[in-house]
């Protein structure tokens, strides 16, 4: 139950084609593109009879340090863009390498990349500008959700098809947040697009993907970088100046407002920058719909989401230090002192105003008022008895301080989108139910959102499996045909769960009401990769298969929250028997197999439910 082995392949000549082919199933057509290294060839999958773009890196004969890390840096691209399913993202379908060489097997996307409509001199209108960034943004923003910082986002890399779509390519320095490879110290990516943060070698995250998406916002605004030169002049600008803002290059898309915008993304400071994509991208459609409007200045006022869009302060950065790195300080606190001075000072003029002479000081005083003339005594009134107070009401609610109904619409649309998760929401009149599972820090958020939304007691339904596992590019891949209520395929244990170690895994797959083909993976919470049942004879609809009988399968150490996926699809989900393996490599395939499926008219369908491994008594 705890399997593992991997499946080597090579490249050799096809005999009588004169073409190359790689692992047995790629026949490489022509060259794309090259890079540091690599070659990009278009290719033909003899099995799926597709074109695909196929990523070629020959490696050194010698091994050593710097071979070592680039190898790792190329399966770390591949597991990045493998566990990302995204319309913006270039999906990867396969990787493998050999002795001799690496490949990552990727989309075919035919449009050319923005690059090269930008070296050819096309004055983007701004329309599509916004379409542009809006496309890459919504892909970043997904892929930073999921912990991959793509750090080389450049007009090279995004890629363009037939109808104009964007898809972010080449996630081969991208760093994922579970990575067991830092990057800090090393400088990588293209320096005209990366950040100072970047560029000095310290550890980056999401925000450095701003920076640079800010870069290419500011190229396709003015056709010109915003920072030209040599690499060593590049670096010096990008840590220390500030471009020329974009309206200066008098170019029709360029207004005040869209300025505000480039210059925040660009800030020299990540936290002067954007907090995430979204926000990015929401500040921009409001720039440009204002410049649309005839605006003259950026808004200093909120807007209507309460955000205000200005430049963010500019940073003076001190002399160099001995030890060679710049230090970002604002300059802010001599202004500040002097400010406060300043207000001091006037306060104290304001309390010690010069005292006028006495003369003056007696002519300012009034004269006092005359005395009152005396009052003839009167005789005493009768006394009355006071009629009985009348009791005063209570003062009425204002509407707008009494607490308004929750939206619970809204509520299950936010809890649906907890990344790394497979969610059912329902909600019916005014009581909501969550179930699913999720890792436990998307259990925790789902709580907080409940706990927060003003239900009444008892309105708020939770019944949810956790786990702290590397599962969540696994969830991603199956969420487009996850199955989450009672429909099939349906796994019912008819072994324990937990199972005890010694004890034989044993169920039941109820299969959907179409013939289905099954296949089982048995995940582990180490991050190994067994196929239980691959493919084999469609089963017929609405039918139980038994699994398990024989003590086929036994929990065994380590222990843990195990995971199994249940697949039905009305075609093979791989050509190819699959071996043990590790998870990266399974969701690679998984991906790019259920797109497959989906794009060929099948129907597909996933299951995922937890297994709880325990030691035996």
């Amino acid at each position: 139950m705890h399997p593992s082995g991997a499946l080597k392949a090579g490249s050799a000549a096809r005999p009588g084609s004169g073409q190359v082919e790689i692992a047995g199933r790629y026949l490489l057509r022509g060259t794309l593109g090259t890079g540091a290294g690599t070659v990009v060839h278009e290719a033909f999958d003899r099995l799926i009879e597709r074109r695909v773009a196929l990523k070629l890196v020959s490696l050194p004969a010698v091994e050593d340090a710097e071979t070592a890390e680039a190898i790792a840096r190329f399966r770390r691209g591949a597991r990045a863009a493998g566990g990302l399913n995204h319309p913006n993202i270039v999906a990867v379908f396969d990787y493998g390498e050999n002795a001799e060489q690496a490949w990552i097997v990727m989309e075919l996307v035919e449009g050319g990349s923005l690059k090269a409509l930008l070296d050819a001199g096309e004055k983007l209108p701004l329309p599509k500008i916004l379409a542009l960034m809006t496309q890459l943004l919504e892909g970043l923003g997904y892929s930073h959700a999921r912990g991959v910082v793509h750090r080389d986002i450049k007009p090279a890399n995004l890629m363009l098809t037939p109808a104009g779509m964007l898809k972010i390519a080449d996630f081969g320095i991208a760093r994922l947040e579970n990575s067991s490879i830092t990057q800090i110290g090393t400088m990588m990516g293209t320096p005209a697009y990366m950040a100072p943060e970047q560029l000095r070698g310290e550890t980056v995250d999401a925000r450095a993907d701003i920076w640079a998406a800010g870069v290419v916002l500011y190229q396709m605004l003015t056709g010109e970088k915003p920072f030209g030169g040599g690499i060593t002049s590049i670096m010096q600008k990008v840590l220390n100046t500030d471009p020329v803002p974009p309206s200066r290059h008098g170019t029709p898309t360029g207004s005040p407002e869209i300025d505000a915008v480039v210059a925040r993304a660009m800030a020299k400071l990540p936290e002067d920058r954007f907090a995430s994509a979204a926000e990015f991208a929401a500040a921009l459609q409001r720039a440009v719909a204002a410049a649309a409007a005839g605006g003259t200045a950026a808004p200093r006022h909120p807007t209507e989401d309460g955000t205000v869009v200005s430049a963010p302060p500019r940073r003076r950065l001190p002399p160099e230090p001995s030890r060679g790195r710049r230090l970002l300080l604002p300059a802010l606190g001599g202004g500040v002192v002097i400010l406060a001075l300043l207000i001091g000072g006037s306060m104290m003029l304001g309390s010690r105003r010069p005292t006028p002479p006495p003369a003056q000081q007696a002519a300012a005083v009034p004269p006092p008022p005359p005395a009152p003339a005396p009052i003839a005594a009167q005789p005493a009134p009768v006394a009355m008895p006071a009629p009985p107070p009348t009791p005063a009401a209570p003062p009425p609610v204002p509407p707008s301080l009494a607490p308004p109904e929750p939206d619970l619409a809204a509520l299950a649309a936010t809890i649906r989108e907890e990344p790394c998760s497979l969610l059912r929401v329902a909600v019916t009149g005014r009581e909501i139910a969550v179930g699913g599972l999720a890792r436990t820090a998307s259990v925790e958020a789902v709580r907080r959102s409940l706990d927060g939304a003003g239900l009444a007691p008892g309105a708020a339904r939770l019944a949810l499996d956790n786990f702290d596992a590397p599962y969540c590019a696994t969830l991603d891949a199956v969420r487009p045909v996850a199955v989450l209520g009672e429909e099939a395929p349906n796994l019912r244990f008819t072994s324990p769960n937990p199972l005890r170690g010694g004890q034989a895994l044993r169920f039941s797959v109820t299969t959907p009401d179409w013939p289905a083909r099954l296949h089982i993976a048995y995940v582990t919470e180490a991050g190994e990769v067994g196929h239980l049942v691959q493919g084999g004879v469609p089963q017929a609809p609405r039918s139980a298969v038994a699994f398990g009988d024989g003590n086929r399968w036994a929990a065994t150490a380590p222990f843990g929250a195990d995971m199994l996926v249940v697949i039905a699809t009305e075609r093979p989900l791989f050509m190819l028997r699959r071996r043990g393996e590790r998870i990266e490599d399974f969701n690679i395939a998984l991906t790019g197999a259920l797109r497959d499926a989906q794009q060929e008219g099948g129907r597909a369908a996933v299951r995922v439910v937890l297994l709880h491994t325990v030691p035996g008594p």
